[in-house]
Parts: structure tokens; C-alpha cells; sequence
């Protein structure tokens, strides 16, 4: 039986008991909600510089967030810190950028899933792969396998409009590692919320 709105998806996945929390269940619940427009637009905000991260719950074992992506805007190139995510598209459409690491001198001991007090140099990433989610409903996951991507809305053309998703994480996600190509060096980031209300 299809769950309704937010409240509704909430409900159930605080009635799964930790052993049962798993890419498929949670995926299987998230497919089965029928979103209420209005009830997302509590959530959403547009803001000119950065995507904008909104709380909707938060348990033991699950954070819910809405958010909101305007064309241009991305993460950065991150890991989940060994934590298992499931993400909805809910209006637009948005990328995924799947990376790896090298396997070198500088990556030995590095879990991925840790913490790295200060920043890591001589980090290599190689591209896995690149989605691009257009189907509204559509619902992508990152598991401890594979757990390093970047996802967000990139500006492609004049029309592009404002993405919204809905974002399951379990456990809750408070920090995770950002990796920089550029300068090959991987940094502990702590994760924040643009509201302060929840369901």
C-alpha cells in the first residue's frame, strides 16, 4: 500500500528495525511514497549561491532532507562516510559523477568511511561513470562499495531549471570527505542544514 506525503515516509521507515534497514527496503518504501507538491515546497529554497540543504527528520537512524539545486550548482566530490543514501528526484533533473580511488602510497589507509583530521595529499580518483536522472521518481543509491560521487544540476543550457530531491541517509550524515582533483587532497567536511524546523 503506497504511503502518503513526507509524515508518511517518516512513519514507516521508523518502523524498520535496524537489520531490515538495507539498499532494497529503504528503496522499496522511498519508491512507494506519493509526494504532495506542497508539502516539498516547505523544504524547497532556491539560493543564488550554493544548494540549499533542508532538515525534514531526523532519527538514530535516519536523516530526511529536501534539496534544492539551481542550475550550475554541485557537490563537491564526496564519500558518505560509510553510510548507505538514497536519493529521488522530485522536480528537474540531476547528474551523478561516480569516482574511485587509485590505489597508491598516499591512499594506503585511508578509509574512505573515516575520519582524516587534516587533509590528505596525493589522492588520485578515477571516473567510474556518469548518470544523468531525468524521470521524476527516479531514485539513485551509494552504498559502502560505492561510495564516492558528486551529484547536482549542472547549467547545460538557457532552460535549465531549478532541481529539487528528496535524500534519505542512514545514519544520520554529518560529515563526509571531499576530495579536490585539482590539488589531489581529500578533507574532512562537516555537513549543515539551512533550517532549523523538522517534521
Amino acid at each position: 500500500m503506497a504511503t502518503t506525503g513526507l509524515q508518511g515516509l517518516v512513519e514507516r521507515l521508523g518502523l524498520l528495525a535496524p537489520p531490515a534497514i538495507s539498499l532494497v527496503n529503504v528503496q522499496a518504501l522511498l519508491a512507494d511514497t506519493v509526494l504532495d507538491a506542497r508539502e516539498i515546497d516547505l523544504f524547497v529554497e532556491a539560493r543564488p549561491d550554493r544548494y540549499a540543504r533542508h532538515l525534514v527528520h531526523r532519527t538514530k537512524w535516519f536523516d530526511v532532507i529536501v534539496l534544492t539545486w539551481m542550475p550550475g550548482q554541485m557537490t563537491p566530490i564526496h564519500n558518505h562516510a560509510g553510510n548507505l543514501g538514497w536519493v529521488r528526484l522530485v522536480r528537474g533533473r540531476i547528474v551523478e559523477e561516480r569516482y574511485q580511488l587509485v590505489p597508491s602510497t598516499a591512499s594506503q589507509g585511508l578509509d574512505v568511511a573515516g575520519e582524516v583530521a587534516a587533509p590528505r595529499r596525493g589522492i588520485e580518483l578515477v571516473s567510474t561513470g556518469k548518470t544523468v536522472v531525468t524521470e521524476i521518481g527516479a531514485i539513485a543509491t551509494v552504498d559502502r562499495q560505492r561510495a564516492i560521487h558528486r551529484l547536482g544540476n549542472p547549467k547545460e543550457h538557457a532552460r535549465d531549471e531549478t532541481a529539487v530531491t528528496l535524500h534519505v541517509y542512514s545514519k544520520p550524515h554529518d560529515a563526509c570527505l571531499a576530495f579536490d582533483q585539482d590539488t589531489r587532497t581529500v578533507t574532512r567536511r562537516e555537513m549543515a542544514f539551512d533550517n532549523m524546523i523538522a517534521l
